[in-house]
């Protein structure tokens, strides 16, 4: 069955038992619906690096053995982080769970592997910079705003940051899915990771160069746009194509925070998010009021935030200010 790369298959080989085509085509459509387009992308290729683990040692990738699982992680953690294990071993649980099989990733033995993994090899991952306020006019000062890239580009940034976007959230939003009104504008925003799809963000208008409500006003008529993408890619002579990837994202952050002097490889797509979170929690606006912009229904990740941008308020180092 020759299914896109987008979605994370079931194996059909030798080795898995005796699946109807029926059967097979409806674990590989939950499975390919169950998760945003990002992680489906990520899932497939943990997915398929195990079955050809698999395949080499001429075992079972489903249903697995305890034994599988951590000679397979045990392997990894060589040559690999401990948050691409955990995202692997997930993968696996998903696979399992679709195809009714109990999954190995549970038992006792992966889970004790695990921490001993993490206490050795260490699990702390090193996140993208955060892109704070304070970062916005520097970059928006090095865009040059009289060609069509140009306007756009400042419409990602400004609207990203005020969004605390994704790279896919942002990319995703259409011409329809925005609602402009006296205060500012609403946006439907779809693909969200948490599957939330009734999710509308408000963003405000800003008295100053750096209002992401007109960015954006700016671009739409700029471009010409009436419907569809309301992000799309521009080729070398200025001509406008399709709607705009998600890495483009990336690229188009690590242009502006170079030109502006900064250490691109520090930043990325996720640095606009976690710019707008930080700098909220700086200024003091209330963990619910973050977690509405981000679109975060649980406290883990938004608590991160917070606690960065809280780290330099009302700390006991600042009395050295008194020398």
């Amino acid at each position: 069955m020759q299914l896109g790369e987008e979605q994370m298959l079931v194996p059909d080989n030798k080795s898995t038992p005796a699946f109807s085509k029926q059967q097979m085509d409806k674990i590989n459509y939950y499975i390919s619906h169950s998760k945003s387009s990002n992680t489906k992308k990520s899932y497939y290729a943990d997915w398929k690096h195990f079955t050809d683990w698999c395949t080499l040692h001429n075992v079972s990738p489903i249903p697995a053995e305890v034994e599988t699982i951590c000679f397979y992680l045990t392997e990894l953690a060589e040559t690999h982080r401990f948050s691409t294990l955990r995202r692997r071993i997930a993968s696996i649980s998903e696979a399992h769970k679709m195809s009714m099989h109990v999954s190995p990733t549970k038992s006792l033995e992966v889970i004790a592997l695990m921490d001993g993994i993490r206490r050795e090899k260490g699990s702390r991952q090193k996140p993208k910079k955060a892109l704070m306020l304070q970062n916005l006019p520097d970059l928006i000062s090095e865009i040059d705003t009289s060609t069509l890239a140009g306007v756009r580009d400042k419409a990602i940034i400004l609207l990203g940051f005020a969004l605390a976007s994704r790279r896919s959230e942002l990319v995703a939003i259409n011409v329809d899915d925005l609602e402009f009104h006296d205060f500012g504008m609403d946006v439907s925003v779809r693909d969200t990771k948490t599957r939330n799809d009734d999710l509308i963000k408000g963003v405000v208008f800003s008295n100053n160069d750096y209002c992401p409500v007109k960015a954006t006003e700016d671009w739409i008529k700029t471009a010409k746009l009436f419907n569809g993408a309301l992000f799309r890619s521009i080729d070398r002579h200025g001509n406008m194509k399709g709607r705009l990837s998600d890495k483009s994202i990336s690229l188009i952050i690590k242009k502006y925070v170079a030109l502006a002097g900064m250490d691109p490889r520090q930043f990325g797509g996720h640095s606009l998010r976690s710019g707008l979170s930080t700098s909220a929690a700086m200024m003091g606006m209330t963990d619910i009021a973050i977690m509405k912009q981000t679109g975060h229904k649980t406290r883990e990740m938004v608590d991160r935030y917070v606690q960065a941008g809280q780290r330099y308020r009302n700390n006991a180092s600042s009395v050295l200010r008194n020398l």
